[in-house]
């Protein structure tokens, strides 16, 4: 009687056992092809979007624009000559942005074009103050989770940002991508020392 009962009962059981199993494969169906529909939708207006920028985003450095030729700036001190690559100080530059009081502007030439910017500072004080600067200016920038790290990402120009807390000094860094990618492709990128012994 039991057995009867119970086989009468079971179509029952299986019914709302493979009910259950087809509504959850539905829904999972159902979020798949909206999770496609979103990328496709997303990846459709992609192709329509203004490539990055920030506001301000600057044509040169202290009046100098972005390629200009080595030879027309005249008083320019060469500090490292790399060949290809060679950087250069003003002997009369202005070490103060903003409140912030900078250790030294080094000027970065490619092929001689202008492409490159370093600003060294030392203390927390003066990288607090030149964040201060860069964000008042450029907006916000892009904050890398853990470091003292802002970037900001141009349509010709990045602009980062960092301090090391241990050594207690902080670079900013202008670079003129036209430039830089002209000299990655010239130059290529070499994989690290030792990694043939891996």
């Amino acid at each position: 009687m039991v057995y009867n009962m119970a086989m009468k009962l079971l179509p029952v059981a299986r019914w709302n056992k493979e009910e259950k199993m087809s509504v959850a494969t539905n829904r999972a169906w159902s979020i798949a092809v909206a999770v496609v529909l979103v990328m496709t939708v997303a990846g459709c207006f992609q192709k329509h979007l203004p490539p990055p920028t920030f506001p301000n985003e600057p044509d040169g450095f202290r009046g100098i624009k972005w390629g200009t030729d080595i030879a027309r700036l005249p008083g320019m001190e060469l500090v490292k000559n790399g060949g290809a690559e060679k950087y250069y100080v003003r002997p009369d530059e202005k070490l103060k942005i903003g409140d912030a009081i900078v250790e030294k502007i080094t000027y970065g030439f490619y092929r001689d074009e202008f492409f490159k910017v370093t600003i060294s500072l030392k203390g927390l004080m003066n990288y607090m103050h030149m964040k201060e600067t860069l964000t008042g200016l450029y907006g916000d920038g892009d904050h890398v989770f853990g470091k003292s790290l802002y970037a900001w990402t141009g349509t010709k120009v990045n602009v980062v940002i960092e301090f090391n807390g241990v050594l207690n000094e902080g670079e900013v860094l202008y670079l003129y991508k036209p430039v830089m990618e002209k000299r990655t492709r010239e130059t290529g990128s070499k994989p690290p020392k030792g990694t043939g012994d891996l």
